[in-house]
């Protein structure tokens, strides 16, 4: 029996619905095909959606940080891919249940419209607010402040056309609108009586984006917390701290505290204080820490430098240094000052005092020892 022989019997065999294993056979098949072909066409448009978004140039491998952005295309990547094992289900349920296709065909095609409804209204939203935050870079250049605003305008954007997009969803299966309308407003309220929190930081992220007073770059402390500004969401602002660690303030906490920016300025002061014995002589002192200032170029001439006596201690004469540095040189300076204010001191035999104690001795006729407080309590109990 040639090849062609056998492949027509198969053929015939295969065809041949009535019987059990070819049931079983198709079942399996229409399951197989429909996850294969889910994962094709999810495939395609979470490549579409991230090239439409300006997510392809953003890493999500490593410690990178997955965004709002990538979840929301992995749940429309889920939702393809149930879309057509749905498929591949009802097809196997009519081979071996007999599961009528008609049916099936209507809530497939709703299923379909409305997905196809939802993925097109995201895929419109993520262009939008690419083109917003993209807009708002440019802004930035010539006014500062601009990315700040046009980001967290531009998530709105997205999370606003896909609330569109699940109404208009919803509606492929028979929901009314103005029953939706009223559900969304009933869910809404519910909603925001058990998320007062949280609106309230959606309300503070609009007033920090509108306001700005810290932008995505700037290092601030808010919240009792310091870090670089990497992201302001409507719902929270993202801080990366200086040894890599991220920290999340939601919005309301961080408008409602004190907002320190450190980088709103571009020349921050230097405040050293410096302590000597009083057997030292402070304008020498005084001199040696205006020539090691005066010796940095990192410090400006202008605002002037200022060292001068601002205390007599109990054991020291404090002196006070006041110098203009650039903001993002102030901590190497202050550091690199302190340092050589100290090895001057030592080349000029000028001593930085320190916490000591000095015992008194009363002359006279030495006092006998009091006993432990345990003998002294048994003495009390004998004569008591």
């Amino acid at each position: 029996m040639d090849f062609q022989q056998q492949l027509a019997e198969f053929r015939v065999w295969a065809f041949d619905f009535s019987g059990p294993y070819q049931k079983w056979m198709w079942a399996a098949l229409a399951l197989l095909g429909g996850y294969l072909l889910g994962w094709m066409v999810a495939r395609v448009l979470v490549l579409i959606s991230a090239r439409l978004s300006g997510l392809r140039h953003r890493k999500t491998e490593g410690h990178e940080e997955k965004t709002a952005d990538h979840v929301m295309i992995d749940i429309f990547a889920m939702l393809i891919r149930l879309a057509f094992i749905s498929v591949g289900l009802a097809l196997a349920a009519n081979l071996l249940f007999g599961f009528p296709l008609e049916q099936a065909e209507a809530w497939g095609v709703a299923a379909l419209k409305g997905l196809a409804i939802l993925v097109a209204v995201w895929f419109l939203g993520a262009w939008l607010g690419s083109r917003v935050r993209n807009f708002g870079k440019k802004i930035d250049r010539a006014h500062a402040g601009g990315e700040t605003l046009f980001t967290f305008l531009g998530a709105l954007v997205r999370f606003g056309a896909f609330a569109v997009g699940l109404i208009a969803a919803l509606q492929q299966f028979g929901f009314d609108t103005a029953s939706l309308l009223a559900i969304v407003g009933a869910a809404g309220l519910a909603i925001a009586l058990a998320l007062q929190d949280t609106l309230k930081a959606v309300a503070a992220g609009v007033v920090i984006a509108v306001f700005r007073p810290y932008r995505i770059g700037d290092v601030v402390e808010i919240a009792g917390q310091t870090g670089t500004v990497a992201d302001i969401t409507p719902f929270t602002t993202v801080l990366n701290t200086i040894d890599n660690r991220e920290v999340v303030v939601t919005n309301d906490k961080a408008w409602g505290d004190v907002i320190i920016n450190i980088t709103a300025r571009s020349l921050r002061r230097l405040d050293l204080l410096f302590s000597i014995d009083y057997d030292d002589d402070p304008e020498l002192a005084i001199r040696v820490i205006r020539d090691v200032l005066e010796a940095d170029k990192r410090i400006r001439t202008e605002p002037p430098i200022w060292v001068n006596v601002v205390e007599l201690a109990s054991s020291s004469v404090d002196l006070r240094a006041r110098a203009w540095v650039s903001t993002p040189d102030w901590w190497d300076t202050r550091c690199d000052v302190i340092l050589r204010v100290k090895q001057a001191f030592d080349a000029n035999g000028i001593s930085i005092p320190y916490p000591h104690q000095v015992e008194i001795g009363k002359p006279g006729k030495p006092q006998r020892p009091m006993p432990p407080a345990r003998d002294r309590l048994e003495d009390e109990t004998r004569t008591g």
